[in-house]
C-alpha cells in the first residue's frame, strides 16, 4: 500500500466517525489551549514586571533590613535558597532616616530617600488608610506625574509639615475627584493640607515595588517619624549617577552604613539583581503552570488509545481482509499509527488556534491581565501532542498489526 493510500484510508476512517473523532481530540485541544493560555499569562506577567522595573532605570539600589542572599547560578546560595530565589536572615530593623541623610550628597549618588509605611485613621471617611512617608528625593527617583500642585520638598521635610500628596483614587474618595489643592482633611485627628494630586496610573505602570500609587497618601517622612516611636525606615532607595556608577555607589553605601550597622543588619540589592531574581522565579512559575496544563494532554492521549483500541475491535474483519489480499503487518501498523497521530496533531492545531484567540481576547476583557505568547512553549506543546499521539497510538496499532488474518476474517 502506497503512503498516499495509507493517509487517505486513515482520514476516511476518521471522517466516517466525525463526532467520535472530535470527542477524542477534545482532550488534546483542551490540553494545548491550557498550555498556551497559562504560559502566555506567565510570560505576560514576566514582561510586565520587567517593564515596570526597567522603567525606573538601571541605576537604582535598594537597601533593605537583614541579610538577603540571592540564589547563585550554580545551584544554591549560602542560605540554601534555590537559584533565583531570595533568602533573608531575620534581624531587627536598624535602618534610620539618619542613614538616608548620611548618603545624600555622597560621590556617585544622585538621590537617596527613605520609605516608611503606616496605617492611619482617615477621620473624614472613618476608615484606616495606608500612608507613605517620603522626602524630596523620592520625586527625583520615581518621577511622579502630578495633575495639580507639587510634591513634597525639602522645606516640608525640614519643617515636619502636615502636608499631603494624594493619589488619584485617594483624591476621589476624599474630595470626589475635585481640585483639592490647599483643602484640608484629618488623619489621626490632625489637619493635613493637600499640596499635590497625582495623575491616574495604570496598574502595570506603578512606582517603586509596583505599589498602587492611585490609593496612596504621601506625607513628609520626618512628620511620620515624629509620631513613630521606632524611628525606623522600612527601606532606602538610592539612585546612582548613572548605570555605570552603580558598583561604586554600592561600595559607598556599604562603607557609609557600616559606620552605624553590622554587615548582617542590611542588604544592598541592585535593580538588575532584583530583576534577574524575579524573572527566574516567574520563569519557574510559568514552566510549572505549563506542566500542570500538560497533564491534560496525557489524559487526551489515554482517550486516543482507548478509541483506537475500540477502532481495532470494530475493524477486525477489515484488517483480516486487508491482510488476506496482501497487506503486511507494517502496512496495518502504519495506517493505525497515522490515525492516532492525525487525531493528536489536528487536536493540537485546534487547541493552538483557540489558545492564540484566547491570548488576544483575555487582555481586552480583563485589562489588568497581559499575555505574551511564548514561541518555545508553542513548539514544545505541539511536539508533546505529537509524541502523545505516537506513544498512545503504538499499542493499538501493534495490536491491529498482530491480528491473525484467518481469525480476523472469522470475527463478526
Amino acid at each position: 500500500m502506497r503512503v498516499q493510500e495509507k493517509f487517505r484510508s486513515s482520514f476516511r476512517s476518521l471522517f466516517h466517525n466525525k463526532l467520535r473523532s472530535f470527542l477524542t481530540m477534545l482532550g488534546i485541544i483542551i490540553g494545548i489551549f491550557s498550555v498556551i493560555m497559562l504560559t502566555s499569562i506567565g510570560e505576560g506577567v514576566k514582561d510586565q514586571v520587567t517593564s515596570q522595573v526597567e522603567s525606573l532605570g538601571a541605576n537604582l539600589l535598594y537597601v533593605l533590613p537583614g541579610k538577603i542572599e540571592i540564589g547563585h547560578p550554580t545551584g544554591k546560595s549560602k542560605l540554601g535558597v534555590q537559584q533565583g530565589g531570595f533568602g533573608q536572615v531575620q534581624a531587627e530593623n536598624t535602618l534610620t532616616y539618619n542613614d538616608v541623610l548620611d548618603l545624600k550628597g555622597k560621590p556617585n549618588i544622585k538621590a537617596a530617600t527613605g520609605i516608611i509605611g503606616g496605617i492611619d485613621n482617615l477621620d473624614q471617611l472613618k476608615i484606616l488608610t495606608s500612608t507613605t512617608g517620603v522626602d524630596e528625593d523620592f520625586a527625583k527617583i520615581s518621577r511622579p506625574d502630578l495633575k495639580h500642585g507639587r510634591f513634597i520638598n525639602a522645606g516640608d521635610r525640614k519643617n515636619k509639615a502636615k502636608v499631603a500628596v494624594l493619589g488619584d483614587q485617594a483624591n476621589k474618595e476624599l474630595f470626589q475627584g475635585k481640585n483639592s489643592i490647599n483643602q484640608t482633611f484629618k488623619i489621626n485627628g490632625h489637619d493635613y493640607r493637600v499640596i499635590g494630586i497625582l495623575k491616574y496610573k495604570k496598574p502595570e505602570n506603578m512606582g517603586p515595588q509596583a505599589e498602587d500609587q492611585n490609593v496612596k497618601i504621601y506625607l513628609p517622612i520626618t512628620e511620620m517619624l515624629e509620631r513613630d516611636q521606632t524611628k525606623k525606615v522600612s527601606q532606602i532607595i538610592v539612585q546612582a549617577d548613572s548605570p555605570g556608577t552603580v558598583e561604586p555607589a554600592q561600595e559607598i553605601i556599604k562603607k557609609t552604613l557600616l559606620k552605624r550597622h553590622l554587615e548582617v543588619e542590611f542588604s544592598i540589592l541592585k535593580q538588575q539583581d532584583m530583576l534577574n531574581a524575579i524573572n527566574n522565579i516567574l520563569g519557574v512559575l510559568t514552566a510549572g503552570l505549563g506542566g500542570i496544563a500538560a497533564i491534560s494532554l496525557l489524559v487526551g492521549g489515554i482517550g486516543i488509545m482507548n478509541i483506537m483500541l475500540v477502532a481495532v475491535a470494530e475493524r477486525t474483519r477489515e484488517i483480516g481482509v486487508r491482510k488476506a489480499i496482501g497487506a503486511s503487518r507494517r502496512d496495518i501498523l502504519i495506517q493505525f499509527l497515522i490515525e492516532a497521530v492525525s487525531l493528536s496533531i489536528i487536536g493540537g492545531l485546534f487547541g493552538l488556534a483557540l489558545g492564540w484567540g484566547g491570548t488576544r481576547l483575555l487582555p481586552a476583557a480583563v485589562p489588568a491581565i497581559q499575555t505574551a505568547i511564548s514561541i518555545p512553549a508553542v513548539i514544545i506543546a505541539l511536539t508533546f501532542a505529537l509524541l502523545v499521539g505516537v506513544f498512545f497510538g503504538v499499542y493499538p496499532a501493534t495490536k491491529a498489526a498482530k491480528l491473525d488474518p484467518i481469525e480476523a476474517l472469522r470475527s463478526e
